[in-house]
């Protein structure tokens, strides 16, 4: 019998299917072992070797096989973090250190650029600026994190940075288990949740999984109210045939977080807060409401502003008028089908249906609106294995619809005194609003009263649009030799756009476009658990064009009283070139690799034209767990991220005078600058110990390097760590946690997108605790 063929074939399966490796080969023992850490059950396993995955090209090789810096985090190590959004990603992986985005980030930065999110495979979100829904952790088992563009079986998008994908909770065939637990925590912090699952016989077996959030939080007026319901079912009826169907219902209303606006140097250095009010109606004249927001519009900077004293800012407030929230419903259903034709034939579908309806309000002022988005995709693969290789070839579909409104041209959020009454945060109340001429065309949401959006020939991300989209792919794997690979793969996505102003009769164009996508590497494997490998991919995508909701904008005028799309905004290239070595040690107790890049790509920031980004760096990570006991994992990230200073974008600044010096656009106009909003070093580390009598503890540390907080780098966070810690018991059935987050109660500051840089700025939370009681039964 050829073990090496039957192993590849087997796991060619199990990787698409989800199933674990150890229920499905136990004829196979010894191939088996050299993927489990001595002693530690798999959902403790923190080790990237100890399971198969094929989230990069879609093919069941192993991580040290793969030929693209990938992290793969475990349950074990989400729990062991708290993890509560993307952000928290920086604590467990190299090069992601995502912006504060309003508080909400939907998607994670990834080598400077915004990450792209799938589920089980599939891409589940698009937006055009990462802000959107939180991502749902309720239904994840574990996820990877793979640096670069996602390659030909995925399909690349407007996100090349990077992407995660959320491996969902699968059911037990085993036996009937469940968990429920509840955390309480300062600040008004309330979580609870159960997980149960168990087999209704051989062939059938379900999970399911409910999450709850009724908390408050560290800012004033902040809460958060989340409910998350899961279920998953699979069904293998035989040996050649296996159904995993889940579905996600997610609701979430929140506050999000502007942050401190006016920030300045002194701010960041000194925590002193510039006061001051508009005076618009006239220097000597009483403001009309303690805020005076009867300001004009026309021009920038537009309000004039009679400056108070600097004073000790409390960390607690921000920009929000009490009131203000973000709320939104998504629900997804997805079903992978597997079928095992013939012993080297492999035949998986995979579809998903997503559905999101959010709205955000606030009033400082911002205002966004999906009404909804919905999209559907299905893949179709045949994965052939052949002596001398693998090769998945395939065919997918995909289809979006989307209605989005927003409108932030109407936004003085220099204006608002913070440490004033806050509820007079409200441009409501001011003559000029809504202010809608020529300079920002829009008018009225339909369906929602008292709500405006802009058009997007001026915003360039309100937008009524459908795509559909159908897509040939093939990837392969290529054995040379017992030690060289080459993998190799191309899709080419064939796009067809409408979209339309919602505002602007007359506006609705169409547009076809081909976007590559293709990848080759070599990989060289001095042995069967150390390697290198040398990696190029490039992309077209449509980053110049991505509308809110991930819809498409890309619509301008033509100077004869008529609109179109312009191509290069839909067909926008990336180009990656990766290197990098992998070795697990020690009996697969200890696992290093290490990659350096450089990656180009075209990107439209608001109101500015197309510029080329490059970003070259260095990262390393380490992976060790010698037994069930002890766990280490640590990562260091370089990356120079720069564009020519000429096309830094649009930074929003509407008073004058001016708050301080700082507070000014970037006036470079020769070489290149740095990009805003990302360290140039970054370092993180975990380690977590359990003792023989069920007592433990963890300590999790991040330091990073200054950020620039605006492009011009007049305002610049200076170098930043924190650290925080738990200690547990756990025994059979109990698990109770105690974690402080911060435990140096650190003053530290997040920026925001470049945009805001001037200003906005973000006080991270401060020393706070949570203690979690579980239960396992």
């Amino acid at each position: 019998m050829n073990h090496s063929k039957t192993w590849v074939a087997a796991l060619a399966t199990l990787a698409l299917a989800g199933i674990d490796a150890r229920a499905a080969v136990n004829d196979e023992p010894v191939e088996l072992d050299a993927l489990e850490v001595t002693d530690v059950p798999i959902e403790e396993n923190i080790m990237p070797t100890s399971r198969p995955f094929d989230s990069v090209f879609g093919t069941p090789a192993s991580i040290v096989e793969t030929p693209r810096n990938v992290t793969i985090i475990s349950r074990a190590q989400l729990d062991s973090i708290a993890i509560q959004d993307v952000r928290d990603f920086a604590k467990l992986t190299s090069s992601s250190y995502t912006r504060s985005n309003f508080g909400a980030p939907g998607n994670p930065d990834i080598r400077g650029q915004y990450g792209d999110v799938f589920i089980n495979g599939m891409r589940e979100r698009t937006t055009s600026n990462g802000n959107g829904m939180p991502i749902d952790f309720n239904a994840v088992e574990s996820v990877n994190i793979v640096k670069g563009p996602a390659t030909a079986v995925q399909g690349a998008s407007a996100y090349v940075g990077g992407f995660v994908d959320l491996v969902t909770k699968r059911p037990y065939f085993d036996k009937a288990r469940g968990e429920a637990y509840a955390t309480i925590g300062s600040y008004g912090i309330y979580r609870f949740g159960v997980d149960y699952g168990r087999p209704v016989s051989d062939k059938l077996a379900y999970r399911i999984s409910y999450s709850g959030d009724e908390s408050d939080g560290y800012f004033y007026d902040s809460y958060s109210k989340k409910h998350s319901l899961y279920a998953g079912v699979t069904f293998k009826p035989n040996d050649t045939y296996e159904l995993f169907v889940n579905a996600q219902a997610f609701y979430a209303e929140y506050t999000e977080n502007f942050g401190v606006n006016r920030p300045t140097q002194n701010l960041i250095d000194h925590g002193l807060y510039r006061t001051g009010i508009n005076i618009n109606n006239g220097a000597g004249a009483t403001p009309s409401d303690p805020q005076n927001s009867q300001y004009v519009t026309s021009g920038f900077p537009a309000n004039v502003m009679q400056w108070g004293p600097e004073v000790e800012l409390d960390r607690r407030l921000r920009l929000l008028r009490p009131g203000d929230n973000s709320m939104g419903r998504n629900f997804k259903l997805q079903a992978i089908q597997t079928f095992k034709t013939a012993p080297d034939l492999t035949i998986v579908n995979n579809t998903l249906f997503t559905y999101t309806r959010r709205d955000t309000f606030s009033s400082y002022y911002y205002t966004e609106i999906i009404d909804p988005a919905w999209t559907a995709e299905t893949r179709l693969e045949m994965q052939k294995t052949m002596e001398k290789g693998w090769l998945n070839g395939g065919i997918a579909f995909r289809y979006t619809d989307v209605k989005a409104y927003n409108d932030y041209f109407f936004e003085p959020a220099a204006v608002w005194d913070i440490t004033r009454d806050r509820n007079f945060i409200n441009v409501y109340n001011s003559v000029n609003f809504p202010g809608f001429g020529s300079a920002f065309a829009g008018g009225p949401v339909p369906g929602w009263p008292g709500r405006y959006g802009s058009s997007q020939l001026v915003n360039g991300d309100s937008n009524i649009s459908s795509s559909g989209s159908w897509s040939p792919f093939v990837q392969s794997t290529w054995h040379l030799s017992d030690a060289f690979d080459i993998v190799a793969g191309g899709r080419v996505d064939f796009l067809h756009v409408r979209t339309r102003d919602p505002f602007t009769a007359g506006t609705e164009r169409t547009i076809d476009v081909s976007l590559p996508n293709v990848n080759v590497s070599a990989v060289y494997k001095f042995t069967p658990d150390v390697s290198a490998y040398a990696t190029y991919n490039y992309s077209e995508n449509t980053s110049g064009a991505t509308g809110n909701g991930g819809g498409f904008a890309g619509l301008a005028e033509d100077g004869a009283g008529g609109y179109f799309l312009a191509k290069s905004l839909f067909t926008q290239p990336s180009e990656l070139f990766e290197a990098g070595a992998k070795a697990s040690m020690l009996e697969d107790k200890l696992f290093l690799g290490a990659a350096v890049f450089e990656q180009t790509r075209q990107n439209k920031p608001q109101n500015s034209p197309v510029v080329t980004y490059r970003y070259r760096g260095f990262e390393i990570e380490a992976n060790y767990q010698p037994t069930r006991r002890l766990f280490l994992t640590a990562s260091y990230t370089l990356i120079d991220g720069s564009l020519p200073a000429a096309n830094t974008g649009f930074e929003a600044i509407n008073v004058s005078p001016v708050a301080a010096p700082e507070v000014q656009a970037n006036s470079q106009t020769t070489g290149r600058v740095t990009v805003q909003g990302m360290p140039r070093n970054q370092f993180n580390a975990l380690a977590q110990y359990k003792f023989d009598n069920g007592f433990g503890f963890s300590l999790n540390g991040t330091y990073h390097t200054e950020v620039n907080n605006n492009w011009a780098g007049t305002i610049v966070i200076p170098s930043q760590y924190e650290f925080d810690g738990s200690v547990f018991y756990s025994t059979d059935s109990w698990n109770v946690r105690l974690t402080v987050m911060n435990l140096t109660d650190d003053e530290n500051w997040s920026p925001p997108n470049g945009v805001y840089g001037n200003e906005s700025i973000v006080a991270e939370e401060g020393i706070r605790g949570e203690l979690t009681f579980s239960y396992r039964f």
